[in-house]
């Protein structure tokens, strides 16, 4: 064998020194690699097809962290996370709902991002809608980064039974709904489809009406669960009056949203209250043969609330928080930097997602979302997309007292309960553990 000179060359002995250090630097930069865990809480099925995918450019940018990706129901999303932080089994960043902040907060379970990184997060604002960016902010901090939101309530209408009915355009007031949805309806088709389980979106469907009305779930100003005012109890009256009338599907407290989409696409009703996105996460494109169109749903002549009508409400559903368990919360604020860039936030305009709401500004000069949803690009335009528009109900003990009035709504569309007893009922609970939480 030839062993080198000492004359700029390297003998045998320092080509094994070379490996070896080689190999620490390796080892050592492979144990420098951090993972985190993410948990992505429901989505679309083109949103949850491609997140893992758009996951993999990240770790190709940043080699120096692994992660851990789950996906979950989005249903089942604040159980998982407070049951994941009592366990201490919680993944460093969660992508969730802005309704739920609150609750995140007041159990510790959330850190506010500007707190991480202040600079990194002014740079995104400028990206976002302001009326967006504000359904993340609580405190005065910023607890979540919004991609899109989803906005309540909307109506579709086929317009095929509308023409076959003598109806033209959709109802204006609640007075022509319910005209509209005893004229729609017919043996084996129902005038409108409505959902009643405890499925938070069902129950935000039912608060984007009442809102609409003049109600409020909390009078923030006095600290007061409002819920029994009559903006809310005169939308529940109108849902027991659908009901009541023979007007609507069958089996409201078992049929949830997605189900009253399909009742909608298969033309089995003529009517459907849902979200802004209809029927889009599933019936896209739209099913031959199928004409329809979605409105706002509609409002009273004259709101019985006390509050200012909100014209819609909406909450950004894939909300991006880093939690108070993570071990690295600058590699868990990349991770979320990652998703305010242009490239991942130009996913919903509608060149790769149909059916949300974009946080995004530039995604409102895009020709694919102007084409699927025209309106909504006209009106953005036109300064009114996000006018008069709240975020959902947000506040500390949300979750246990949207789950009281699910089952107040349940009680009367079952025709238990009128209205008001419902609902009375639901202040009552909702207050007590209210006050206990805010002390």
């Amino acid at each position: 064998m030839k062993v080198f000179t000492k004359k700029g060359n390297i003998g045998k002995i320092g080509i094994v020194a070379i490996s070896t250090l080689l190999f620490i630097w390796f080892l050592a930069n492979v144990s420098a690699a951090v993972t985190i865990k993410v948990w992505k809480m429901g989505g679309s099925p083109g949103e949850v097809e491609f997140w893992p995918r758009v996951n993999e450019k990240f770790l190709k940018q940043n080699p120096d962290i692994k992660i851990n990706y789950s996906f979950f129901y989005g249903q089942i999303r604040r159980q998982k996370i407070i049951g994941g932080f009592q366990t201490k089994n919680l993944a460093d960043v969660v992508v969730a709902f802005g309704q739920d902040i609150p609750d995140f907060v007041g159990l510790n379970i959330i850190q506010s991002l500007d707190e991480i990184n202040c600079a990194t997060v002014n740079s995104w604002k400028d990206r976002i809608v302001p009326e967006i960016w504000n359904t993340c902010m609580y405190q005065d901090h910023l607890y979540a980064f919004p991609t899109y939101v989803d906005m309540a309530t909307f109506l579709a209408y086929n317009l095929d039974a509308l023409e076959e009915a003598g109806l033209k355009g959709p109802p204006g007031n609640w007075i022509e709904l319910k005209s509209y949805a005893e004229k729609l309806t017919k043996p084996g088709r129902p005038g409108i489809a409505l959902q009643a389980t405890l499925a938070p979106v069902d129950i935000n469907i039912f608060e984007g009406i009442a809102y609409a009305n003049g109600g409020r779930f909390l009078d923030e100003k006095n600290n007061k669960i409002s819920v029994n005012g009559p903006g809310f109890v005169d939308a529940l009256k109108l849902y027991y009056d659908l009901v009541k009338g023979g007007y609507t599907n069958k089996n409201l407290t078992e049929t949830r949203f997605w189900e009253g989409a399909s009742l909608f696409a298969e033309r089995k009703v003529a009517m459907w209250a849902g979200l802004s996105w209809l029927i889009t996460p599933w019936y896209w494109p739209t099913p031959e043969g199928l004409r329809w169109e979605g409105a706002l749903f509609p409002c009273q002549d004259k709101p019985t609330g006390k509050f200012t009508p909100a014209s819609t409400i909406m909450d950004p559903t894939a909300a991006l928080m880093v939690t108070t368990l993570s071990k690295h919360p600058e590699a868990a604020l990349k991770y979320v930097d990652f998703w305010t860039q242009p490239e991942q936030l130009s996913l919903w305009d509608g060149s790769a997602e149909v059916c949300r709401v974009p946080a995004y500004k530039a995604a409102y000069d895009s020709p694919q979302l102007k084409k699927v949803w025209p309106e909504w690009v006209k009106s953005y335009k036109a300064g009114n997309l996000f006018k008069g528009s709240l975020p959902m109900p947000r506040f500390i003990g949300l979750t246990e007292a949207e789950n009281s009035l699910g089952k107040a709504i349940q009680s009367a569309v079952l025709l238990q309960k009128d209205p008001q007893s419902a609902l009375d009922a639901v202040a009552k609970s909702a207050q007590e553990l209210y006050d206990i939480l805010r002390m």
